[in-house]
């Protein structure tokens, strides 16, 4: 699994997820972090592009995937934004407590190995009235399609190096104690076929 998790996988996941309806989602949720800003599973930075820079004061980015972090090297870069970047894992962040005004998932709850534990974490290191700004694909609300992602799920977890199709983020989100209110889930015809086993949520939580 090295050779494709580190190698083969990060090169066909940035391939799936480079429609420009995709980038145009990550922008819409990207453009409202401020302040001092941790993105947890930074990938290959396809964030990036989206950060303000008059918004953005620094930006702190944490991946523990070894060819991920090989690919975000030319991005990091280029960044008109001072950016830090860690290998680890969101499960374990190495900051004290309430260090950040923002801070960013897009696409990775559905892939920790601990999504609650991530999310104390991200309860904890940010400050009191902080957001925290997610993307997620996530379980579907419709009965038919949730057994599918149920069946699918043990596949998807090879092939999506731990990605899971049955993951219910914004309920752990609220579990978390981070308030939310009202989310929508949409399909994204981007997705092709699989759209349906993928509905996409997208909000912002805020620690109070």
């Amino acid at each position: 699994m090295g050779w494709y998790s580190e190698w083969l996988f990060p090169r066909l996941l940035d391939r799936a997820l480079g429609h420009p309806r995709i980038a145009e989602r990550r922008r819409a949720l990207v453009s409202q972090a401020r302040g001092d800003v941790l993105e947890i599973g930074f990938g290959s930075g396809a964030t990036l592009p989206f950060y303000d820079p008059a918004r953005v004061t620094a930006l702190t980015v944490v991946e523990p995937s070894e060819g991920m972090n090989k690919r975000a090297e030319t991005a990091i870069a280029a960044s008109p934004v001072p950016i830090t970047s860690i290998p680890g894992a969101g499960e374990s962040l190495p900051f004290s407590n309430a260090s950040f005004d923002t801070v960013v998932c897009c696409l990775t709850l559905c892939s920790v190995a601990d999504p609650p534990r991530v999310l104390d974490e991200v309860r904890r290191v940010l400050r009191p009235g902080g957001q925290f700004l997610f993307m997620e694909h996530v379980l579907s609300e419709d009965a038919g399609r949730r057994r599918w992602q149920q069946r699918l799920n043990p596949i998807q977890r090879v092939v999506g190096v731990g990605c899971n199709l049955n993951r219910d983020s914004a309920a752990m989100i609220r579990g978390a104690g981070l308030s939310l209110g009202p989310i929508v889930q949409e399909i994204e015809p981007a997705f092709g076929a699989m759209a349906p086993l993928v509905p996409l949520v997208a909000g912002a939580a805020v620690k109070a």
